[in-house]
């Protein structure tokens, strides 16, 4: 009977390892087939086209911006419009909207910022805050409270107006915060633009 039982449970042994061996081998084969499936050929998951980042297009495309210099009677500012060939880039659009505001005004209108004024750097912070930092020059010379503020808001409205990205600009000179430009006007926080200056 001891002999009898012996026998049973190798039977029984053999049967579970080849069950065990079977389920194996079928396992092998479902990974071996999903490899192959989801492999360099298969279509990219949802979560794989999400998470890669956006960039900006490189393509150079004719954009359209408004400049905003003062009238000759130095009371409001007024529009002026430009065509440039740029990225689709908000930084390289700001630098050439900064450079056309310093090489002055194409029509009647009088300039808002010294010929002499330089760019030293300017970058887009969050959330949507230009910053852009001048030479002393800008300053000019001596000037009333009306001359300041179109100067300020010049570089603020032709900013702010034409580039979605930008909701504010803060104005530094010299890499350092400033009170005022010539005492009047306060630009020691971001300026939003105003367009009841403009005319």
């Amino acid at each position: 009977m001891q002999r009898d039982l012996f026998f049973t449970m190798t039977e029984n042994g053999k049967g579970q390892t080849g069950v065990f061996l079977a389920a194996g081998a079928a396992t092998l084969v479902i990974v071996v087939l999903f490899s192959l499936w989801s492999g360099p050929d298969a279509a990219p998951r949802e979560t794989d086209r999400t998470t890669v980042p956006a960039r900006h297009s490189s393509r150079i495309e004719e954009e359209s911006f408004f400049l905003y210099f003062a009238e000759r009677d130095g009371r409001f500012l007024t529009s002026e419009e430009r065509t440039v060939s740029t990225a689709k880039d908000p930084w390289q659009l700001s630098q050439k909207i900064m450079a056309a505001l310093i090489d002055g005004p194409d029509r009647g209108s009088a300039r808002t910022l010294p010929a002499e004024t330089r760019l030293r750097a300017l970058y887009i912070t969050e959330p949507k805050v230009a910053v852009v930092d001048f030479s002393r020059e800008i300053r000019g010379e001596p000037r009333g409270a009306a001359s300041e503020l179109l100067t300020v808001y010049s570089v603020v409205n032709s900013l702010s107006v034409n580039i979605p990205e930008i909701d504010a600009v803060r104005i530094l000179i010299e890499g350092q915060r400033a009170e005022t430009l010539s005492g009047h006007i306060d630009i020691s926080e971001p300026l939003t633009p105003d367009m009841l200056l403009v005319r």
